[in-house]
């Protein structure tokens, strides 16, 4: 089975400006517009942060991405030892003003445990991991090797049985898994635009057998360049919205 990542978010979980972390960030800001001599309010700026949004995880059971007779014996046996998941999370970038742009953003997933059986979910792999150097669009085609790892493919897509594939301008990334093996990812732009449009992200989650549902907790930071200025900002649920955090199933 093969996976195509689209071009827009289909279903979008939140979606707002994003705000500085502290009134301390924007009080800081205004002082150093002030000082040099720019004619910005920190309520002005506040209206041309740029927009943030982010989509509904999609994931698969990884059993159901392959048939039986071409499911490789390594991950067969591996499935036998624990459950595992293929998950797909999504944000977009989306300027207001000319004047502000993403300079860096990180997406983070903190996989939660169970909450009766505490039983805790954890990364096993993700992509992409890192790019260096930002590139035009390309056609990128990636699948699982038989120690489930990500792989990208040279050859065609009938040389593997299960994988993605998408079509997507690449900016400067790097992933990394904290101390709680959840991941990040890092992005930054050498455009003058900054960090835009969609970025796409797959992780490989491992489940204790039989583990009834997953659940996590997603976050959005970002560096925002406000007239020669950078502000550190978040996206937040709004205050009308249940609980402070963003809590997503998996599945289950």
């Amino acid at each position: 089975m093969w996976i195509t990542t689209p071009e827009t978010i289909e279903q979008i979980l939140l979606e707002g400006q994003l705000e500085p972390v502290s009134d301390d960030a924007l009080q800081q800001s205004a002082r150093d517009w002030q000082s040099r001599g720019v004619k910005l309010t920190s309520h002005d700026a506040l209206r041309i942060l740029p927009v943030v949004s982010i989509g509904q995880p999609e994931t698969w059971p990884l059993q159901d991405l392959y048939t039986s007779k071409t499911l490789p014996r390594p991950i067969q046996t591996k499935l036998k030892q624990a459950d595992f998941y293929l998950v797909r999370f999504s944000c977009s970038f989306r300027p207001l003003h000319e004047e502000s742009r993403v300079e860096w953003a990180r997406f983070c997933v903190n996989l939660l445990p169970h909450l009766t059986t505490r039983e805790h979910p954890m990364a096993f792999d993700f992509y992409p991991q890192q790019v260096m150097q930002e590139g035009a669009k390309r056609q990128i085609k990636v699948t699982l090797s038989p120690l489930l790892k990500f792989q990208e493919l040279e050859a065609s897509l009938g040389s593997a049985e299960f994988g993605f594939e998408s079509l997507a301008h690449i900016p400067i990334i790097s992933a990394a898994l904290g101390t709680s093996f959840d991941p990040s990812w890092d992005y930054r732009s050498d455009s003058p635009s900054g960090v835009l449009g969609t970025r796409w992200m797959y992780l490989l989650v491992k489940a204790p057998k039989g583990l009834a549902n997953g659940q996590a907790r997603l976050e959005l930071e970002a560096d925002v360049l406000v007239r020669g200025t950078r502000i550190a900002a978040k996206l937040r649920r709004q205050s009308n919205q249940a609980g402070a955090h963003l809590i997503v199933s998996l599945w289950g």
